[in-house]
């Protein structure tokens, strides 16, 4: 009788086991999203990616404006591309007005 109390409390408790780790992965699977949210955000925000993107940025207005004609035609996709994913509030008025000048050609 012994025998099979220990037994059965070993099956309990691999089955505890299994059922915390379950709830650990359900509670992880709810929670990363929401993680991964809060960080995207607060990278986004750094100085770090928002003085890259703007240098990045102003690189590709410098190569268009020093190109010839085929070069713009390539480059104009890209850069309406790049732009697009940032916000234009934060852009300097100068990228701005660029910006905008290529969308509406």
């Amino acid at each position: 009788m012994k025998v099979l109390g220990v037994i059965a409390a070993i099956v309990i408790f691999v089955a505890m086991c299994f059922g915390l780790n379950y709830l650990a992965y359900g509670n992880y699977a709810f929670f990363a999203p929401k993680y991964t949210a809060v960080d995207n955000k607060v990278f986004q925000e750094s100085a770090q990616y928002n003085l890259g993107m703007i240098r990045d940025l102003e690189n590709l207005k410098m190569e268009y404006e020093t190109g010839d004609a085929t070069t713009k035609s390539v480059l104009k996709p890209t850069i309406l591309h790049r732009f697009s994913v940032y916000p234009k509030d934060r852009l300097p008025p100068d990228l701005r007005s660029f910006y905008e000048a290529l969308e509406t050609n």
